[in-house]
Formats: structure tokens, C-alpha cells, sequence
């Protein structure tokens, strides 16, 4: 075949290599299916998704408890059942991957990570990458022989990848993120738009199940508001001093360049107490710039209350801003 396959060809085809892979791969047959995967980026979506069906059929295992530090995920050996007549036509089946949690191929995940409120956490992956999970994240790891796969279900983290063969991917609410080595933040905040940023390296972006590419430079940062298709997707590029400024939360600091006072209390209440409250709508638009603890909401609300003319009170968890 010349050109590129259809889709409907790709999903056949990922069909075909999900059946091979239930039933185990020799050597020449794991080169194969590296060549077929390298070939077309679409085929590593195709045979995620193919994969989610055949493991969502066996109603895969929940996760274990919480673990510290993430393994190596062995790829699950299974005989032949029920599922080889389900593979047969991927593309009908993948109708019915709406509301279905997508598995890369060879994928059981290992027990979620997370950070607590207030919680910076760096933890070094399987395969040498290096996750810091920002307060109150969670991440699920699972990598197989043929794919690195995260899934950040809420909050931030920033990846630094491993060189390697293998792709690494970041599932976030729909968008499936690629690089194979990259530094680069990716955030999943509640009620603001998916927001991904390239420190370094290249990192393509793509809708799940869509073969449409967003391709990400580094000093990039892409943005996408929740449930809104990739051609919405809104991409700048950023100066080095901002990108350092974007990231310096990995050091447990918020830096703020003319943000609000209310964007600014709004940062601040994802670390903890106390929570900033601004009682007057026009003092919570006045800007703020400056460098502070994330873990101090008190000093940066007295702080802002001197910078802008304001009063600042404790009341039990609440720190309330008021003009003067």
C-alpha cells in the first residue's frame, strides 16, 4: 500500500496485532510490530485503543494501594477467550469506547501516585524519566514493551523523559501528549483550561482517536479549554525568563508578573490554609507581582495588603483582604 492508510485500515490492522500480542510475541514479531508502529504516529492511538477493548472485556484489575515509586508494567499473557471475536471489527467496536478509560497496548497500571495539599513531590520513573508532581496531583504509570505511558487524572506534573525508543505518553482529560526526550509541564486544573508547556525538546499533541497533530516546540505552551476539540488549541511562545517563571513551582514557589490579587489567592488556596478571601471586587482586580512561598499564604496576603494600600485579617483558616 502507498500513502497514507485510512483510518479504518489502522484500526483493522491494530485489531490484528492485538490478537498477536494476547497470544505473545517472539523476537522477529516484536521487531515487526515496532517497524508497523514507527511508521504511522496514528497506529499508536489505534492500538491503545484497540487494547482498551480487549482489557475493558476482562474487566481489568483496579489498582493496588498506593506505592512510593512506579515499576516496570509486565505485559499481561492471557489465552485465547471470548475477546478474539470481539477484535474482530475494531472499527465498530471503537464506537464504544465513549466513556471507556483508554489502555495503551500491554499497559496494567501500577498503583497511583500522589501528592498531598501543600506537596512537591519528585519521583524517578522505571525507565529513568523523572516525574514532580505538583500539590494535590494524581498520576498513573503503567509502561509496557512497546509504550511509556502516564495518565494525569488531576492536578500538575512536570516530566523529564528518558531518552529511549519507546514513546512516552501523557494521557490528560482526552489529549494524549508525545515526546520521546522532552522536558515539559503538563496541568489538569478543575474549572481552567488543559494546559501544556515545553521546556525543552519537542512534544506532539493529539486528540484521542483523532489523527489530527499539534506539533509543540520547546518554550511553547499550548492550551486547550476541557472537552473542546484540538483545532481549538491555542499555542504562544514563551521568553526563557517566562518559562522559568511558569516552572518555579517546582520549587515550591508561586511567581506572580501582574496576575490579579484574586488569580493570585486563587493559586495559593491549592496549597492549603490559610484560604486569601478579598472582600472587595475592585482591590481583586489590582495586580500583583513578586516571588513567594506557595506554602505561605499568610506572609504573601500581608505582603500584598502593604504593596496595595490594603488591611489584612486572620480569621481562624480565612485571611481576608479589605481596602484600608
Amino acid at each position: 500500500m502507498t500513502g497514507r492508510a485510512c483510518a479504518q485500515t489502522i484500526d483493522d490492522e491494530a485489531a490484528a496485532w492485538t490478537a498477536r500480542i494476547d497470544r505473545g510475541l517472539s523476537d522477529s514479531d516484536q521487531a515487526e510490530l515496532d517497524a508497523w508502529l514507527a511508521q504511522d504516529r496514528r497506529r499508536v492511538g489505534a492500538l491503545a485503543r484497540a487494547r482498551a477493548i480487549w482489557l475493558h472485556a476482562e474487566r481489568a484489575d483496579s489498582l493496588a494501594p498506593l506505592i512510593t515509586e512506579p515499576e516496570v508494567a509486565q505485559a499481561p499473557r492471557y489465552a485465547l477467550s471470548r475477546r478474539s471475536m470481539m477484535m474482530g471489527g475494531a472499527g465498530a467496536l471503537a464506537a464504544g469506547l465513549v466513556g471507556v478509560v483508554t489502555m495503551s497496548p500491554l499497559l496494567r497500571p501500577v498503583p497511583a501516585l500522589r501528592s498531598g495539599i501543600g506537596e512537591i513531590r519528585r519521583i524517578p520513573l522505571a525507565d529513568g524519566s523523572v516525574v514532580t508532581l505538583d500539590t494535590d496531583s494524581t498520576l498513573e504509570v503503567a509502561y509496557s514493551a512497546t509504550t511509556r505511558l502516564v495518565r494525569l487524572l488531576s492536578g500538575g506534573a512536570y516530566f523529564e523523559v528518558a531518552t529511549s525508543s519507546l514513546p512516552f505518553l501523557v494521557e490528560v482529560g482526552g489529549i494524549v501528549l508525545r515526546a520521546t526526550t522532552a522536558a515539559f509541564a503538563v496541568q489538569a486544573l478543575k474549572d481552567r483550561p488543559l494546559s501544556a508547556l515545553v521546556e525543552r525538546g519537542a512534544v506532539a499533541m493529539q486528540q484521542a482517536g483523532q489523527g489530527a497533530i499539534v506539533d509543540l516546540a520547546a518554550d511553547t505552551r499550548a492550551t486547550l479549554a476541557h472537552g473542546s476539540p484540538l483545532t481549538a488549541v491555542k499555542t504562544h511562545r514563551l521568553a526563557a525568563g517566562e518559562v522559568d517563571r511558569a516552572l518555579v513551582w517546582r520549587k515550591g514557589m508561586l511567581s506572580f508578573e501582574g496576575e490579579t490579587l484574586e488569580q493570585a489567592a486563587a493559586a495559593f488556596r491549592r496549597y492549603g490554609h490559610p484560604f486569601i478571601e478579598i472582600t472587595d471586587p475592585a482591590l481583586a482586580r489590582r495586580p500583583i507581582t513578586g516571588l513567594f512561598s506557595a506554602n505561605d499564604p499568610l506572609g504573601f496576603a500581608r505582603t500584598a495588603a502593604l504593596s496595595l494600600d490594603a488591611r489584612a485579617t486572620i480569621d481562624g483558616d480565612v485571611a481576608r483582604l479589605a481596602p484600608r
